[in-house]
């Protein structure tokens, strides 16, 4: 579990990027809408990065998805602000 600096802060960040992520994919995103959130070209580096950070696919039938929730909270703990 990770400690943060400024709870407040760092939930507040959180839950804007959670909801601007759920509006543009819904609750669950595909490695491609992965892949463009990080800025990578290759579907293999987005995919090697996602799992580098810790970033989980789901299996929902024969894809893989990531929940939006979960890209969200990484995304803003490697911002540097915790």
């Amino acid at each position: 579990m990770a400690v943060y600096h400024n709870n407040a802060r760092i939930a507040s960040e959180i839950r804007e990027k959670r909801t601007i992520l759920r509006d543009r994919y819904g609750g669950m995103m595909t490695l491609e809408e992965l892949r463009e959130e990080l800025g990578y070209r290759s579907r293999t580096s987005a995919r090697q990065a996602a799992q580098e950070l810790g970033i989980l696919p789901t299996q929902i039938g024969r894809m893989k998805k990531y929940d939006t929730d979960q890209v969200a909270k990484r995304l803003v703990e490697l911002r540097g602000m915790c």
